[in-house]
Order: C-alpha cells, then sequence, then structure tokens
C-alpha cells in the first residue's frame, strides 16, 4: 500500500530466511496409491479407504481447509491429504497413534465438522469411530514419536514432502524397553502391547503386516545389539546411499540401542544434514536390515513450520522447521522438532 502513496521504492525489498526457505509441495511427486513398500499387502485396505471417503465429502472437506487457508495451493492440500490417509492406515496398524502434526491435523478436524459423514467413514473402514487424537508435542511422548518413524518407514515409500509434513523424522531414539522388548523376541508379547489387534482379527491384511513388522523389527534389533559398531551391521553396502531409508532405518535402530546418550551427535554424523535424498530411493522388500526408512534432520530452516496458508509459495522444496531452542534433555532423553538438541538428545 505505501508503494501506491509515495511512489515505488528504489530499494530492493529484503526476502527473509522464513520466505526463502518455503518448501513447494509437489502432488506429482506422490507415490501411486499410498505408496506402499513392496510385499506389504495393504493394497485391499488402501482401497476399502478410497472407498470409504466419497468423492462429495472429499471435495467438501478440502473446500473448508482452503476456505481456512485461502493461500493454500492444490498441490499442498493434495500432499497433505495423502499423508492423512497414510496416518489412517497406521491407526489400523499401531496400538497408538498419536498425531505428529499439526498441519496434517488441520485436515482432520476439518473431516470431523460433518459428523454423520465421519463417522460412516470409520464404520466403513475400522468397523467404528476413529477417535481423534490431538497434535502432540514429541518432545512430550517422544519413544512414541521414535517408533511411528519407525513403523512408517517400514510401510511406505519415500514422498519429497514427507517430511515436511511430519516435521522430519528420526530426531528421537527408540526407548530402551522398547528395543529390550524386540530383542526378547517373543512375537504375542510385541504383538499385544504394540499393535492393533482388533484390527488384526478383523482384517487378515492387517494381521500379515503386523507379522512381517515384528519379524522385521526383532531381526533388526538383535542384528543391531550383536554389532559392536554401526559398521559391523552391514546396513554400510555400498550400494546403499548414506541417505537412504534402510541405512537410516538401521543406524536408529543401533544408535538406540548402543549410544541413546549421544543419539543425535551419532546420527547426524551419518546422516549429515546436507547429506541429499533421492526422491527416487524407495527400497523394497526385506533386507537384513528389515526394510527401508526414510528421513533425518532437515536443515535449519527455522520459522517455516506451522502456517498452512503461506507454505505453498514457492521455494526450497522439503525442508521444514525443525530447529529451535527451549527444549532440556536429559540422558537418554530426545528432542523434538522445534527443540534445541545436543549430547544426550535425539535429533526428529
Amino acid at each position: 500500500m505505501f508503494r501506491f502513496l509515495f511512489g515505488k521504492s528504489t530499494k530492493k525489498p529484503k526476502r527473509s530466511r522464513q520466505a526463502a526457505s518455503k518448501p513447494v509441495y509437489r502432488a506429482a511427486d506422490l507415490p501411486q496409491g499410498a505408496g506402499l513398500l513392496q510385499g506389504i499387502p495393504l493394497e485391499g485396505i488402501v482401497a476399502k479407504l478410497n472407498r470409504s471417503i466419497p468423492a462429495d465429502y472429499a471435495e467438501r472437506i478440502e473446500y473448508r481447509v482452503r476456505s481456512e487457508h485461502p493461500r493454500m495451493t492444490d498441490d499442498e492440500f493434495a500432499c497433505k491429504w495423502f499423508e492423512l490417509k497414510r496416518y489412517f492406515l497406521m491407526t489400523l496398524i499401531l496400538k497408538s497413534t498419536p498425531m505428529f502434526s499439526s498441519e496434517i491435523d488441520d485436515i482432520w478436524h476439518e473431516m470431523l465438522m460433518f459428523t454423520r459423514e465421519y463417522q460412516r467413514f470409520g464404520e466403513q473402514f475400522a468397523g467404528g469411530v476413529i477417535h481423534h487424537s490431538p497434535e502432540r508435542e514429541p518432545r512430550m511422548i517422544p519413544g512414541e514419536r521414535a517408533w511411528f518413524d519407525w513403523v512408517y518407514a517400514h510401510l511406505f515409500e519415500f514422498a519429497p514432502s514427507s517430511k515436511r509434513c511430519w516435521n522430519g523424522f528420526f530426531r528421537n531414539p527408540l526407548d530402551a524397553q522398547l528395543t529390550e522388548l524386540l530383542r526378547a523376541g517373543q512375537p504375542d508379547i510385541i504383538a499385544e502391547q504394540l499393535f492393533n489387534m482388533e484390527q488384526a482379527r478383523r482384517y487378515p491384511e492387517v494381521a500379515e503386516t503386523i507379522d512381517l513388522l515384528i519379524r522385521q523389527a526383532v531381526q533388526e534389533a538383535r542384528q543391531a545389539a550383536a554389532s559392536r559398531k554401526m559398521e559391523d551391521t552391514g546396513w554400510n553396502d555400498p550400494l546403499i546411499n548414506p541417505a537412504s531409508m534402510v541405512y537410516l532405518a538401521g543406524a536408529m535402530m543401533f544408535f538406540s540401542i548402543h549410544n541413546p546418550e549421544s543419539y543425535a551427535s551419532e546420527m547426524n554424523d551419518h546422516y549429515p544434514e546436507n547429506a541429499p535424498v533421492d526422491p527416487r530411493d524407495k527400497q523394497s522388500g526385506c533386507s537384513s536390515s528389515g526394510c527401508g526408512g526414510f528421513g533425518g534432520s532437515d536443515s535449519d530452516d527455522s520459522g517455516d513450520s506451522g502456517d498452512s496458508g503461506d507454505s505453498g509459495d514457492s521455494g526450497q522444496s522439503g525442508d521444514s522447521g525443525d530447529s529451535g531452542s527451549g527444549s532440556s534433555c536429559s540422558s537418554g532423553s530426545s528432542c523434538s522438532s522445534g527443540s534445541s538438541c545436543g549430547s544426550g538428545c535425539g535429533s526428529s
């Protein structure tokens, strides 16, 4: 407005760091379907999920979201909607599934506004209403965030916008109690404590997926525990990109078991913040280190992590506002997105 009142300024406006680092969401980069890893037998469940959300319901959800966030682009909505549907798939797999993204949670809130349609969706997809789990700060429940990351990484292909939507991955170490449970290798106990056995009894595909994840987790935990150093795990295969999903998932398990007190620094050594991640890097099937994961520390683009209305502009792709200050950590604990992590803290 002042430009028109006082004439065009000859001084070039300074771009803020936040504006320069806004991510680009590209729907064209999303995997087909839900982007399941090869061998994950949930294609039928994905089809059921899509059938449970009629087109007119999806359109009304998008209209409400876009009305609340008028600067949100078509691609941004598509990427966040894609991640919310992945989240719903995970509610069928995990016993506890906290919501760790305020931006994705915004879309879930709009779904809830259509009470009859939302109830019908839950009954058709999950046999009952999927109760809303408010967005949580990872620093409040770092162990649950770490387990969420591990399972997510072993179910889905990497999507370039996933890190941004979920505020990064693998910043928190797995709980010692969890890794001990996995190393003990008692499938029935693991299933009852960690997985949604009600849905496993409802859907054979869910039961098969849970069984697969348990076998992967036990194998990965035991292999990590039996290795004296990261290089002994087999995850340093020259064919595996050190920024790949398999490598990061293996590193997460290894350092959670061996070096939880220095998890952040250890992970940063093996996954520097500027390490490139190839969006085509889709690990399929299972190897000795389990199926692939993805993520790692994003670069420090503080201030770029919240408002959907501002995040649809062009800029750097895939970076999230992670590093901040104000979180204190103790030995074996972990920091969350938006916290400053040093020795003794995890990285998300």
